[in-house]
């Protein structure tokens, strides 16, 4: 190449770094902290837990944010009053993880203490309790009624427990699972991105292995990071006793804040498909909060299930074929024989009853490849991963049992008063407002919550 030319080339490209560095430092937030570049949107916010029906049809499935402002006062939470004091005398002598910095920094490992030894020193140091709660720590966990029917009960993957001291920064990161975060003391401020902007936030910088961004949330340096500029946020600045439901693949940042900070956050599997015939009004449907022994914790896997499934939300009737052709992984033979192993009623279609009927754990074990997993299998032509279909005698009800069948089957009018003295309503969200201020709603009951459930049938599931 001419040395002229050479020249030339190098020259137009300094010019280019130059105009890309003035255009930085001129864009709104150029280092400054995250969500500098405009003003934050709000989200729906209630003042209560919506019931299960409510929260799937308007949040879960439509992947919205929301924010359940005083929802733990609203319930009389018990950890409303967990005092350091509580912690040491019950847990004290447990192990527990301990991350090392306020500033969330993912290449450094976390350390290993007594809960005691974290509670004596975690307000002059640097250090922030993450751990999860289980065995003799699960007692801590209670599970809220958006969760308690409707196979979102079925899917509770984990709990954990977060505090801290002072100001404590996330990464800007997402989950591969739904979230519902309880803030029990302190202040947490929650910098929310729709998934919409999958293609902006993880342009620049982003750990695809473990879903999160090397940004600076601190000082966003738009020349690193110049797409970030383009992506709209929301916002939700919690205190304590509110809740926050952050669905899965939602990019977010939390700044917790105070003295002392504390909360508690469950992460359950998505699911694609709600089964209303385990909330009628005869079940515990309408207890407010439960002790996660009533439900347990899900096997890790489901979230597998949720994976595969993503691959047939858009159908419409999942007969073999449409399945077969939908999965990609393994081969075309395996994908039929894992069909037949979930079809329970052998008529070469899937109800979504089925779908998450079948068991997940022999599934993997037997079809690892349909999974994406590797491993080998032990597959036999006759395995089945459902439940034998058992037939029940019919049976004509009494008179005094035809009565009772009767009144259940009614709907509960508006004003009635339930076993929790609460009214007989749940009010429906209104739509997401733009203003940073975000308006405080009761949530209305769709019209539709409010009629009795019924066990649908196969067609009906379809």
């Amino acid at each position: 190449m001419p040395e002229k030319m050479s020249k030339f080339l190098l020259g137009c490209t300094v010019l280019l770094l130059v105009h890309v560095a003035c255009a930085s430092k001129k864009l709104p937030g150029h280092l400054k902290h995250l969500g500098a570049h405009q003003t934050g949107k709000g989200i729906t916010m209630i003042g209560k837990f919506s019931r299960a029906p409510v929260f799937y049809g308007h949040f879960i499935k439509h992947n919205k944010p929301l924010w359940m402002r005083s929802a733990l006062e609203y319930v009389k939470h018990p950890g409303l009053d967990w005092t350091d004091q509580f912690l040491r005398k019950k847990y004290g002598d447990l192990n527990v993880k301990v991350e090392v910095g306020k500033k969330e920094d993912r290449t450094k490992r976390p350390t290993s203490m007594t809960l005691s030894q974290f509670l004596n020193s975690y307000k002059t140091n640097d250090l922030y309790l993450v751990q999860t709660l289980n065995d003799k720590m699960e007692e801590l966990v209670y599970v809220p009624e958006c969760l308690h029917c409707g196979g979102l009960q079925k899917v509770i993957q984990e709990a954990v427990i977060w505090l801290g001291s002072g100001k404590a920064k996330s990464v800007l990161h997402y989950d591969d699972l739904d979230n519902i975060l309880c803030l029990l003391d302190g202040k947490k401020n929650f910098f929310l991105v729709d998934k919409a902007f999958k293609s902006d936030v993880e342009a620049d910088g982003f750990v695809q292995s473990e879903g999160y961004s090397l940004v600076d949330v601190d000082k966003v340096d738009f020349e690193k990071f110049p797409r970030l500029a383009n992506i709209e946020w929301y916002q939700a600045n919690l205190s304590k006793g509110d809740c926050l439901y952050v669905p899965k693949g939602w990019y977010h940042q939390v700044t917790s804040s105070g003295v002392r900070h504390l909360a508690i956050n469950l992460w359950f599997a998505h699911v694609y498909w709600f089964d209303p015939s385990n909330c009628s009004i005869d079940q515990d449907y309408y207890k407010l909060i439960e002790p996660i022994t009533k439900f347990g914790f899900a096997s890790p896997n489901e979230s597998y299930r949720s994976k595969l499934l993503e691959h047939l939300v858009d159908k419409e009737l999942l007969f073999k074929d449409v399945v077969i052709s939908s999965l990609g992984t393994s081969t075309e033979e395996r994908r039929g024989q894992f069909f037949d192993a979930i079809d329970k009623y052998k008529d070469n279609v899937l109800s979504w009853g089925e779908l998450y009927g079948f068991d997940i754990d022999k599934a993997i074990s037997k079809f690892p490849d349909i999974f994406g997993l590797p491993g080998s299998w032990d597959y036999k032509s006759d395995d089945v991963l459902y439940d034998p279909i058992v037939e029940q005698p019919f049976e004509e009800p009494l008179a005094s049992e035809e009565s009772t069948m009767s009144a259940s089957s009614q709907p509960l009018p508006d004003d009635t008063l339930l076993e929790n003295n609460q009214p007989n309503i749940d009010e429906s969200p209104l739509e997401v407002t733009t203003h940073p201020d975000v308006v405080d709603v009761l949530e209305a009951e769709s019209q539709d919550s409010q009629k009795p459930q019924k066990v649908s049938s196969k067609k009906e599931e379809l």
